[in-house]
């Protein structure tokens, strides 16, 4: 019983401290997976909106405070999209691999946009270079983050053999 309440922290934990520390190593072309978003994503489908909405808040505060620069954009975006993802629960409706993956892809796009919009009315610069950020750099760590995040449905989806019998 208790592991199961010590599971989704765990996770937690260590794909923050994969994001810190082994991610920059698996980048292509300064491309990287976004493993909290990932994370976020599958307990958010699975739990619904509030838990969902409030995992979003705890983890956009945890990256937060790694960089404060930006303090309060993470938290506010990932609650933002850790709600919207809730919505496609699962114990409320079912959705095929593929369709949650066209879902964590919009929800990258969501997430970086409301980035780079709080950015741009913070700095008071021109929104032209939202766009231009969505397409140079969103786009492509949300087609590497669904691959990872394909993976793991692939895992799961694929049959196990539970050994050999001759």
């Amino acid at each position: 019983m208790i592991m199961f309440y010590l599971k989704w922290p765990l996770m937690f934990i260590g794909c923050f401290l994969l994001q810190t520390s082994f991610v920059p190593a698996i980048a292509v072309f300064g491309i990287k997976p976004d493993l909290l978003m990932i994370i976020l994503f599958f307990f958010s489908i699975r739990y619904g909106i509030m838990p969902g909405l409030l995992m979003g808040f705890f983890i956009g505060l945890t990256q937060d405070l790694y960089t404060p620069a930006i303090l309060g954009q993470n938290a506010l975006t990932k609650t933002i999209v850790g709600a919207c993802i809730g919505l496609f629960n699962e114990k409320v409706m079912r959705t095929d691999p593929f369709v949650k993956s066209i879902i964590l892809f919009v929800m990258f796009l969501v997430n970086d946009a409301l980035f780079t919009l709080v950015l741009v009315v913070k700095n008071n610069t021109h929104i032209s270079g939202l766009l231009l950020d969505l397409a140079i750099k969103t786009i492509p760590r949300a087609l590497y983050s669904v691959v990872l995040a394909a993976l793991f449905y692939a895992w799961e989806f694929f049959p196990k053999s539970s050994g050999r019998k001759f």
